[in-house]
This record gives C-alpha cells, structure tokens and sequence, in this order.
C-alpha cells in the first residue's frame, strides 16, 4: 500500500513540475500565485510529501486546470487521431456567402491550445464570396491540386499544387481568387487556449 501512495505523490509531483514549466513558472512564482511556501512545492514537485486536497485545488487554480488534472498522467491519457488515407471528418464551413465542404482530419483542444487540420476542396463555380479569417495563432497551408491566390495580410501569393504558405494569423488572410475549376488544399491551424 505504502509503494501505490508513494507512486501516486511522484505522479502528481511529476505533473505538477510539468504544468509550472508549460507556463514558464518558477516555484517561487507558482507559490506566490497559489499562496502555497514555495518549499512545499518543492517537497511536492519531488514526490516527498502527501499534500492536502486544499494545497492541490489552489495549486490547480493558480494553474488554470481542474484539480484532475493534477492526477493525469500524461503518457496515459492522450487524444490520438489516426485517418485513414482518403477519409476524415465530413464538416462544413458556414459563412454569409461561402459555404465549403471539407474533411476534418484532425482536431485537438487543451493546455497546448487548439489545433486542427482539413483536406479541403472548393469549386470555383461554387466559391461565391471567399471569406477572410483572423485570429491569434499560426496557419500552414499546403495546395494540392489547382491554381489560386491567397491573401496574407497586405500581400497576395500565388499558389498551385505543391507550394506551401505559413504566417501567424494575426494577419487577415483567405482565398481572394480561385484561378483553376476548384482547389484542394491542406490547412493546419492553431490557436492558444
């Protein structure tokens, strides 16, 4: 019994040292936060001490996380999403006068922030208005087939099959023409929680 309650103070010491760093914290910072001394983080970050339930749920709030969280082990519990070549997500993108059909290939949300990545294709006969997006984050674009331009802030680049495009997304961006009877295209986006 007392292996499995040691086990389980160097898990949650383990992760507790592992959310601090993802946040660029030192202990001292951490402690001041939570009003927890900063050696008792220690003796926790070490898996030396048995902390109480009221130390880990100040420790999760200064954290931003539930306090579950602090009980997860990260190598065990992780979204994986595998696609099979040609399949995805049937999705649809919905805007006042666009609307596209894409396969949503992967999409994850958590500490690290959102990502997601589509296989899209649009009909330049069925484009309509081609929105225009800006958020925090980044975005990799990679075309597949077809000919287009996309604006990326002031700037227009052209491009077909096999050019690539990467630029933080600050910066208005979208489709301004599809030049070729549609596109297909890979987008990677991200976004902090």
């Amino acid at each position: 019994m007392q292996d499995r309650k040691s086990d389980a103070e160097l898990e949650i010491g383990r992760t507790l040292q592992r959310l601090r760093q993802e946040r660029n914290l030192t202990v001292t910072e951490l402690a001041a936060q939570a009003q927890v001394s900063a050696p008792m983080i220690s003796r926790i970050e070490n898996g030396n001490v048995s902390p109480s339930l009221g130390t880990l749920q100040a420790l999760a709030d200064s954290l931003s996380v539930s306090l579950m969280a602090l009980f997860s082990r990260s190598d065990d519990a992780a979204d994986v999403h595998h696609v099979k070549a040609g399949t995805g997500l049937p999705s649809c993108r919905i805007t006042q006068d666009h609307a596209h059909n894409y396969l949503l290939l992967g999409k994850h949300n958590g500490l690290g922030g959102i990502f997601q990545s589509a296989r899209i294709r649009i009909a330049k006969e069925e484009a309509g208005n081609l929105p225009r997006y800006q958020h925090e984050g980044y975005v990799f674009i990679q075309m597949i087939e077809g000919q287009a331009t996309y604006g990326c802030g002031t700037q227009d680049f052209a491009m077909s099959a096999g050019d690539t495009l990467s630029f933080d997304a600050k910066l208005p961006h979208g489709f301004r023409d599809i030049l070729s009877d549609e596109i297909e295209f890979i987008t990677v986006s991200t976004r902090p929680q």
